[in-house]
C-alpha cells in the first residue's frame, strides 16, 4: 500500500527559506516545540502558514510548500494512537519516578511534557522498527 502524501505549507523567514531549499530542512530542537523534535508543517493550510511567518518573522516572512509522505509517522488524528500515548505517557511517569526527576514544567508557551513524552514515544516506536 502507498503511503498517504499531503501537502505541508512550513512557515519561516526567507532568510530560512533560502537555506531550506539550498540545504534542507534542519529539525527544530526547541524546548517549547510543542509535539517534539522534528519540522512543523500546516496540513493544507498555506494561509495558516502564512499568518504564523507573519506574526514570527513580519515582513521577512515565507512559506515553503512540501508533499510529505505519511509512511512512519504518528497520525494525531486516528484514534489508535490514543491508546499507544496513553501507554507511553504512563510508562515515562514510571520512568521519571524511578529516576526521582521532575516532571517537565508545562506552561502556555512551552509545551516541555508534551514534547517529552512525543520524544519518548518515537524513541519507543523507533527501537521497535
Amino acid at each position: 500500500m502507498t503511503p498517504a502524501r499531503i501537502d505541508g505549507y512550513h512557515g519561516t523567514s526567507a532568510t530560512a527559506a533560502a537555506s531550506i531549499l539550498r540545504d534542507g530542512y534542519r529539525f527544530s530542537r526547541n524546548e517549547y516545540d510543542w509535539l517534539g523534535d522534528g519540522v512543523y508543517f500546516w496540513q493544507d493550510a498555506p494561509q495558516r502558514a502564512w499568518q504564523w511567518a507573519k506574526e514570527h518573522h513580519g515582513p521577512n516572512a515565507a512559506v515553503i510548500r512540501s508533499l510529505i509522505r505519511l509512511d512512519d509517522c504518528m497520525d494525531l488524528l486516528d484514534i489508535h494512537w490514543t491508546r499507544v500515548l496513553t501507554d507511553v505517557y504512563d510508562s515515562f511517569l514510571s520512568q521519571m519516578k524511578r529516576a526521582n526527576l521532575p516532571l517537565p514544567r508545562q506552561t502556555r508557551a512551552a509545551h516541555r511534557l508534551d514534547r517529552a513524552v512525543i520524544n519518548y514515544a518515537v524513541g519507543i516506536l523507533s527501537a521497535q522498527g
